[in-house]
């Protein structure tokens, strides 16, 4: 237990000492890809929230928005249906 102890107690003294003897930085490096990803993040919100918004956005811009029955109801119902071809 004893060795244990002391196996604890210079551990925590040599970390004392590292964060004692810290320097600090003065420079900031910034990879050369860090703007692309920015740009990437930013226009993935925008596309996000476009498309969630996407009803108000329309409506803004004079388009009505589709109801419902709208968006339920074709132009041709014989055009595609293949149960009344056969």
């Amino acid at each position: 237990m004893r060795r244990l102890l002391s196996f604890a107690l210079a551990c925590f003294m040599c970390v004392c000492v590292l964060i004692a003897t810290e320097r600090r930085a003065m420079a900031m490096y910034v990879d050369p890809g860090s703007g692309l990803l920015a740009i990437q993040s930013a226009a993935s919100i925008a596309a996000a929230a476009a498309f969630f918004l996407r009803r108000k956005i329309r409506a803004l811009f004079g388009g009505k928005p589709k109801t419902d029955e709208e968006l339920n109801v074709s132009g041709d119902g014989d055009k595609g249906d293949a149960r009344k071809a056969a």
